[in-house]
């Protein structure tokens, strides 16, 4: 048995390499049963959706708004509120880019709040951890961490109707 042992633990080692042979995807292909969902217009193709548009969360707690204007090839103004109560929220202005599925965030009207959301088409999901800055848009006790939002409504008409609290409009600028 203690022969065996080499030649085992050989075998082991080679069968654990094989598993992750192969070339790489690159994040732009999709897979054969991606493909299908978009083609059969279950899924959104995220590589051919705007971010430009109203987004929203209900809740028993009020209703969370995240809105763009812009396109992928000049940024977006956005312009974003979570809602925690009646007099809790966090609220802010600022700007976007998005690549892919990934839309980094930079909200400006307080302290610098910078991070990188995830957008699938339909659903903005906002990181779980979020830069200190990001609480200086916030009343104690709420903040922006794993917010998501889902796509109301296309365009930047639909988004410059977005209202906030402190902010008449979430998303004021852009050109249509």
């Amino acid at each position: 048995m203690s022969r065996c042992l080499p030649l085992i633990l050989a075998l082991v080692l080679a069968g654990c390499g094989q598993e992750q042979s192969g070339p790489e995807k690159p994040d732009t292909e999709l897979s054969s049963l991606e493909q299908a969902a978009i083609d059969a217009g279950v899924i959104p193709d995220v590589r051919n959706v705007t971010l430009s548009g109203a987004f929203e969360r209900r809740s028993d707690l009020g209703t969370d708004r995240f809105c763009a204007v812009g396109n992928d090839e000049n940024g977006y103004q956005v312009g974003m509120i979570a809602m925690f109560g009646p007099d809790t929220k966090c609220e802010g202005m600022g700007e976007a880019e998005r690549d892919g599925e990934n839309v980094r965030i930079i909200l400006n009207s307080e302290e610098k709040c910078s991070f990188t959301a995830r957008f699938d088409g339909v659903e903005l999901s906002l990181p779980g951890a979020m830069p200190k800055g990001c609480a200086s848009y916030c009343s104690p006790r709420a903040g922006f961490n794993g917010v998501s939002f889902y796509l109301v409504g296309e365009g930047d008409a639909v988004a410059r109707s977005t209202r906030g609290h402190d902010f008449e409009s979430l998303c004021p600028g852009g050109e249509d």
